[in-house]
């Protein structure tokens, strides 16, 4: 029970203390290092298809692949950057259980509110999915400072096996500048 609490706990969580840089890369849908070579972000072609348990993406160009930590393997099935737009933007990509309701919650829980908080319902792999809209005090957890005037926007999609979570975090402008990027990336998903 404590580890299905732990994994409720992190999954769709995404952001952690930085980035070791002897953290190995991992492969779609892989919990193998893709090499034994140090990681480096590598920006993706615009509008590649790319897939991510079980769902594929078309991945806006200027995306970067960003190396897992240890705590997210296992936990996190991919992690984005978005320099453009700039350096503290991330989105990442996960599975988990759980209700609708106890993953908005624990969304929920990460900030302290500045505004009211923005739902609606949009498709993703054919089914109705929640897009939660967050700014505030942002509280990442695993040691890290809380970040005032940051946004998070998440979308928990309830897949037949499981719940599927996309979570965009970082400053408030900056996460704006991708919000676009981010929703037609949503609504490309498709079932492998």
């Amino acid at each position: 029970v404590l580890s299905i609490s732990v994994f409720l706990t992190c999954a769709g969580c995404g952001d952690d203390p930085a980035i070791d840089s002897a953290t190995p890369v991992m492969k779609a849908n892989s919990n193998q290092p893709a090499s034994d070579e140090t990681p480096v972000a590598s920006a993706t072609a615009s509008g590649e298809r790319r897939g991510f348990d079980g769902l594929k993406f078309a991945v806006p160009a200027g995306w970067k692949d960003v190396p897992l930590s240890q705590f997210q393997m296992g936990i996190i099935s991919a992690k984005f950057g978005m320099p453009d737009a700039g350096p503290d933007v991330s989105l990442t990509l996960s599975r988990s259980g759980g209700s609708l309701s106890d993953n908005l919650d624990r969304w929920r829980g990460q900030v302290t509110q500045s505004r009211g908080e923005h739902t609606e319902t949009l498709t993703v792999a054919g089914v109705d999915a929640t897009l939660i809209d967050l700014e505030g005090r942002f509280a990442a957890g695993f040691g890290r400072e809380a970040q005032d005037g940051w946004r998070m926007l998440g979308i928990i999609a309830p897949l037949p096996d499981q719940g599927y979570f996309m979570k965009l975090t970082g400053p408030a402008d900056q996460v704006a500048a991708v919000e676009d990027d981010f929703r037609e990336f949503a609504k490309s998903a498709q079932r492998d």
